[in-house]
């Protein structure tokens, strides 16, 4: 992240980034917290909120996905063998006790009943396992009528790669994000994005808000909004020396970039409680194909605007940027899981302000994002970059880059704070499993930010 003037848009990456992973990341879940329950394929619930219910941004799939039957490598040396089943699709799940249901057509031949004992399912988003689902089948029940009951435990990304090497960096196709309004007349779109690929999609996908945000004492809070998101997933796995004790390396992870335009105009007073507004929460499952089969990465953002004053303060600010974050959980053997939240770097247009009052002003995002493979939660992390503006008596700014105009004293500080865990707990990557869940070490940086001359 660049200092000085450019560090401005630091409140409003973030901000505009979570209009995920966690952004109060609601799915996917630590597999520990999985209820058990009926089996059932119904469609996953609604998150609460005091908007819509969520949506893909480009529409919605129909029915399941067609799944992979694979028999593990007896003796981990290589990846998983292909098991026919052409059109076999997870139908019923239940995670808590493993119980599901798979359909296939039926046909004569060697692979007439692929769905057996020791085979692994890999299944991409379906109706019966939003985020997708890795299993191992433990026993075979009744079948009737193309539909065939299954036990299953869960299975480790080893049993399915074994010692396979890869490292991938994919766009996300902006139509397949899921998007749930946390504001008023919150608005998706397409814009494109020309020399899109390798990384980068052909569209972005735009969400536009216009809102007014009650205020404590009966005021209220304008906010308006303009953010292109061109998301991307990261996913690495290193199993040549899996013999030897496990994995060597992986990482799940993504990037996104943005371009955005930001405005609030509000009047705050002294001993106001922290405002914490939610904008919207953004989900994603791309599939990724390593050695034929499906490994699912699953992204969850949700981002909240928080604004504060320590006195009594109006605020009209404006700002526009460009710029790239990432967060992303790494393993390597002999060292264990860690976790990092990178801001990346940020252009800004000219800062439009104008403040008057005796406060301390510090606007920022709570950004929690969520990453993890099937369902599974890898490393949640909060991200807030902040500015904070102490003004006493009043400030403009009119984003010509002239000297801004002063009645009394001004200074703005930029800041960011990291905070996170890495679940360690989780065993879908085949990585050594520790007692506790590790705590991201917190990082707080903050440095003072020189006017325009």
């Amino acid at each position: 992240m660049r200092h000085g003037t450019r560090i401005l848009p630091a409140i409003v990456l973030p901000l505009l980034l979570a209009a995920a992973t966690g952004c109060a990341s609601t799915a996917p879940k630590p597999a520990a917290d999985a209820r058990a329950g009926a089996l059932t394929a119904a469609a996953p619930a609604t998150p609460p909120g005091p908007a819509a219910a969520p949506t893909p941004a480009g529409g919605s799939t129909d029915g399941p996905a067609t799944a992979a039957v694979a028999t593990p490598a007896p003796d981990g040396r290589a990846p998983a063998r292909p098991a026919g089943g052409a059109g076999v699709r997870l139908v019923a799940y239940d995670p808590g006790t493993g119980r599901a249901a798979l359909s296939a057509p039926t046909t004569g031949g060697p692979d007439a009943d692929p769905v057996r004992a020791g085979r692994l399912i890999a299944s991409p988003p379906s109706p019966a396992a939003p985020h997708g689902a890795l299993v191992s089948v433990t026993g075979v029940g009744h079948s009737s009528g193309g539909r065939t009951e299954v036990t299953t435990r869960p299975a480790a990304v080893t049993e399915l790669l074994g010692t396979t090497a890869t490292s991938l960096h994919a766009a996300v196709d902006p139509h397949t994000i899921t998007v749930q309004p946390l504001v008023k007349d919150l608005t998706t779109s397409f814009t494109g994005h020309p020399g899109g690929g390798a990384g980068s999609a052909s569209a972005r996908l735009t969400l536009d808000a216009h809102t007014a945000v009650p205020l404590p004492g009966g005021a209220t809070a304008a906010l308006a909004a303009g953010i292109e998101l061109d998301p991307a997933v990261d996913f690495s796995y290193d199993g040549t020396r899996l013999l030897q004790g496990g994995p060597e390396r992986a990482r799940v992870g993504f990037t996104l970039g943005s371009h955005a335009t930001w405005r609030i105009d509000a009047a705050l007073g002294a001993g106001a409680a922290p405002l914490r507004i939610p904008i919207a929460r953004l989900s994603a499952d791309p599939v990724l194909t390593v050695a034929g089969f499906p490994v699912v990465v699953n992204l969850d953002l949700t981002c909240y605007l928080t604004v504060s004053a320590d006195g009594t303060v109006t605020v009209d600010t404006e700002q526009d940027l460009d710029g790239r974050w990432a967060v992303h959980a790494d393993y390597l053997r002999g060292r264990g899981w860690t976790s990092a939240a990178d801001p990346g770097s940020t252009e800004a247009g000219p800062v439009r302000a104008r403040l008057a009052g005796h406060a301390a002003v510090r606007t920022g995002l709570a950004s929690e994002a969520g990453v993890g493979l099937y369902g599974a939660v890898g490393v949640r992390a909060t991200v807030e970059p902040y500015l904070t503006t102490r003004v006493d008596g009043t400030v403009t700014l009119n984003g010509s880059g002239r000297p801004p105009v002063v009645a009394g004293s001004w200074s703005t500080r930029a800041g960011l704070d990291v905070t996170g865990t890495v679940f360690a707990r989780i065993s879908v990557l085949g990585t050594p499993v520790f007692s506790a869940d590790l705590p991201l070490p917190a990082l707080h940086r903050e440095w003072p930010v020189p006017p325009p001359h």
